[in-house]
């Protein structure tokens, strides 16, 4: 007894297309999750972890004072060039103040770079120097009359 759906038999031609998209899916998958790990990774460490939790209220009480005060910065990077834009509780730019950024790359811990801006415009402040391209973690230092906020941003720089 023969019949039009017997089972075809396995060839090597099959088993090479199973094994090379078997193969070619996990490699697929593994060079999808390297890029995604690579361009979101904020690369936030501690040196001790306990330490840290224990000066987490410090940290939350500093946070809250400095929000009372209202100061807001964001940061960019035209042209490679860092600069940050600074306005006070109103919304208007806070001039004379004395602006830091403090710059860790997020995959290269030892690449730690601290960068003091000029006052381009009331509240406008720009570094001298452009920065190397990729990806920034920034803490905005903000000092003015006794007073400091620290605000954190991330930058991107893109080639020119």
């Amino acid at each position: 007894m023969t019949s039009d759906t017997a089972a075809r038999p396995i060839t090597g031609r099959k088993v090479l297309f199973g094994m090379v998209g078997f193969f070619g899916v996990v490699v697929a998958v593994n060079l999808t999750m390297a890029t995604l790990a690579v361009g979101s990774f904020t690369g936030v460490v501690v040196d001790n972890g306990y330490v840290a939790s224990q000066q987490f209220n410090r940290w939350i009480a500093r946070g809250e004072a400095e929000a009372a005060i209202g100061w807001t910065a964001a940061a960019g990077a035209p042209g490679g060039v860092p600069e940050v834009v600074v306005t006070d509780a109103l919304g208007h730019p806070l001039a004379g103040a004395s602006v830091t950024l403090h710059l860790h790359h997020p995959l290269r811990a030892d690449d730690a770079r601290r960068v003091t801006l000029a006052e381009a415009a009331p509240g406008r402040y720009a570094a001298a120097a452009a920065l190397p391209r990729g990806q920034w973690e920034a803490t905005i230092a903000i000092a003015k009359d006794g007073r400091a906020v620290h605000v954190r941003d991330r930058l991107l720089v893109q080639p020119k």
